[in-house]
């Protein structure tokens, strides 16, 4: 990275800290934004942040958050399955594809009851809630497979949804973990085709829903079964995760409070070591497909700290030096996040051409979380260079200047994992969150250079990084909406 003592991260090159017309001495928090439906988008959110760094100088292009859902075209033909060999592959893709690394569906109950599917017998055994995971299930199979036929697809994967939708729309008041299971899937769904705000709000009944059922809380008795006991805490994590995940896309409060959950953390079980009499756990380095899940899940506690402490309403009336201690503890917490992940799931040490394919993906979905943790870290520190009290404090300069280097190490980190990703395929079609992640990272390098104009490596980073963009989006209007921003704020 270029010298920043040449690109001075306390004053920007060609501003002045007095000058109204170049700064706004507004807070450095990141206010508030509202897009087309006056729906707010928070400090978090990188559409926010590009709109705030636009009102702190005016250097910056001016950019519109605003994005509408995009329709689920619905299917003409009738409702068919797929040949049961097709089904087949649908199904193992989801498993190896989609949300690989949040695993909250147990893959032998589930196959169990897909083979009931395709038995004229045993059909009836099934209910609206399992019929409608299962076709969920092939909705998002059919997303991620790369086969060309009318099973995979666009096309074929919006008629499962549309089965699924059916299914669960015949007992909108009956709550159950399988519902809960597919309306979560329904919201992977939606964001990867377009559907943001209504995702959003679907998550908002998901929440609600687990709650019903009480899977923020530890169980007072014991199982009768364990392999429901275990996929009530995978799936409750899976929950926290996304909440996480969408409070920083969107900028908006999380809706679960760490306060009132107490629910304990996932066994590092494989599937076919879970049975309804026994749970065997796997040796610490051995591998087991759970473990990503709960180091996940820690991963985004700290998330939700960062977000709560440096977006939040409280940041406004801390001090710098106030923020900086708080910020210290988070980053003292990330490093401690790295060093206890297994070996096998150990992104820094790994060489990627020894894992699994799940592997790579699970690793690679932990390396852009903990990346884009990061840059929340450490990027409100950036807007802070502009205020005139820095100077006022020496001993933050260094501190600053630390979050300038890891803010864009971060930035640098994601756009190359995402290259890595493009690559060698490992997320076939569109995945929401790679997408936005991808989003930040460029915004974020572009808003630097706006700032700090010598800086030449930062931008030509964003620069490469922005014209292979469009190559991961097709299909995806969302994504297309993105890069049209990105075009805008370069």
């Amino acid at each position: 990275m270029e010298d920043l003592n040449v690109c001075s991260p306390i004053v920007p090159a060609g501003s002045s800290i007095g000058s109204s017309r170049e700064v706004d001495e507004s807070p450095p928090d990141a206010s508030l934004q509202e897009d087309q439906y006056g729906h707010v988008h928070g400090g978090a959110s990188e559409f926010a942040f590009l709109q705030f760094a636009k009102q702190k100088l005016a250097s910056v292009p001016s950019m519109s958050i605003d994005f509408c859902d995009y329709p689920l075209t619905a299917p003409a033909g009738p409702s068919v399955m797929p040949p049961k060999q097709i089904g087949d592959l649908l199904l193992q893709t989801f498993f190896n594809f989609g949300l690989s690394t949040s695993r909250f569906i147990h893959q032998p109950s589930l196959t169990e009851d897909y083979e009931k599917l395709y038995d004229p017998v045993s059909i009836a055994e099934l209910g609206t809630d399992k019929l409608a995971l299962i076709y969920m299930v092939m909705a998002l199979g059919s997303h991620y497979s790369t086969l060309q036929n009318m099973w995979c697809g666009y096309s074929a994967s919006v008629q499962f949804y549309h089965m699924a939708d059916q299914q669960l729309q015949k007992r909108t008041s009956r709550i159950s973990i399988s519902s809960l299971q597919s309306r979560l899937l329904v919201t992977h769904y939606l964001l990867n085709h377009s559907r943001m705000h209504e995702a959003w709000s679907l998550f908002g009944v998901v929440v609600r829903h687990a709650q019903a059922l009480g899977l923020h809380r530890r169980s007072a008795r014991a199982p009768a079964n364990l392999i429901v006991l275990e996929t009530r805490k995978r799936l409750f994590w899976a929950i926290y995760i996304h909440d996480r995940i969408l409070s920083s896309i969107f900028g908006r409060p999380c809706a679960l409070h760490d306060g009132d959950i107490d629910q304990e953390e996932v066994t590092l079980a494989n599937d076919a070591d879970i049975t309804p009499t026994a749970c065997r756990s796997s040796p610490r380095d051995t591998f087991c497909s759970t473990a990503a899940l709960f180091h996940y899940s820690r991963l985004a506690r700290i998330l939700g700290m960062i977000l709560r402490q440096l977006y939040g309403p409280e940041s406004r009336s801390h001090s710098i030096q106030e923020l900086h201690k708080v910020a210290l503890t988070f980053e003292s917490k990330l490093a401690a996040w790295k060093n206890d992940l297994p070996t096998y799931l150990d992104y820094t040490k790994l060489p990627a051409s020894t894992m699994s394919t799940m592997t790579q993906r699970q690793t690679c979905t932990l390396k852009l979380t903990f990346s884009h943790a990061s840059l929340l870290l450490y990027r409100p520190f950036i807007l802070y260079s502009l205020e005139a009290s820095v100077e006022k404090a020496p001993s933050l300069q260094g501190w600053i200047k630390r979050c300038h280097d890891r803010s864009i190490d971060a930035a640098n980190t994601i756009v190359a994992e995402c290259k890595y990703l493009a690559q060698r395929g490992l997320f076939s079609r569109v995945f929401y969150l790679v997408t936005y992640l991808q989003f930040a990272a460029i915004g974020t390098l572009f808003m630097y250079c706006h700032l700090w104009p010598n800086a030449s490596e930062a931008r030509e980073t964003a620069e490469e990084a922005r014209m292979a963009f469009p190559s991961g989006v097709e299909g995806d209007l969302v994504g297309q909406r993105l890069v049209a921003t990105l075009k805008g704020s370069s």
